[in-house]
C-alpha cells in the first residue's frame, strides 16, 4: 500500500500574534505542491472550511511546515490541473473526514481579551 506524507502548516504573521495552523497534504507528481486543508473567517462572522489547490507552501514566508504522519494514497485525490484554486467540495477520504469536523460559528463574546480561555478559537487559532 502506498503512501504519502501529511504535514501540519504553523503560520502567523508576528511573533505575538496567534499561529493559524493548517493540513497539507502534497501532490504525488509535485511534493512541492498539493491541497492545504485549512478554516478561513473571523470570530465575528464565522469560519468556513476551505480547500486550496495547487498550494506551495514554499511561497508562503510565514508558513512553516512540520510532518505529522502518513496517508494512504489512495484516500487522496490530486487537482487534475496545475493552476492554483480554491474550494470547498471535499475531494478524497481526507478531504471528506476534514468536512466532519464543524468550523467554529460566530463569537458572540469576540472583542473578550485573547488570554480568557472561554474565548479561544478551538480550529485554527491559538494564543
Amino acid at each position: 500500500m502506498a503512501t504519502r506524507p501529511v504535514y501540519l502548516i504553523s503560520a502567523r504573521n508576528t511573533s505575538f500574534q496567534r499561529a493559524h495552523f493548517s493540513i497539507f497534504v502534497p501532490s504525488a507528481t509535485n511534493p512541492d505542491r498539493g491541497t492545504k486543508i485549512h478554516a478561513v473567517g473571523a470570530p465575528m462572522a464565522g469560519y468556513v472550511l476551505e480547500f486550496k489547490r495547487n498550494y506551495n507552501p514554499s511561497l508562503d514566508p510565514h508558513d512553516q511546515t512540520f510532518p505529522i504522519g502518513q496517508v494512504r494514497s489512495s484516500d487522496i485525490v490530486d487537482s487534475p490541473d496545475a493552476a492554483p484554486s480554491i474550494d470547498s467540495t471535499p475531494r478524497g477520504k481526507i478531504e471528506l473526514a476534514a468536512t466532519q469536523i464543524p468550523t467554529p460559528g460566530i463569537n458572540q463574546n469576540f472583542m473578550a481579551p485573547v488570554n480568557d480561555v472561554r474565548n479561544m478559537i478551538l480550529y485554527g487559532d491559538i494564543v
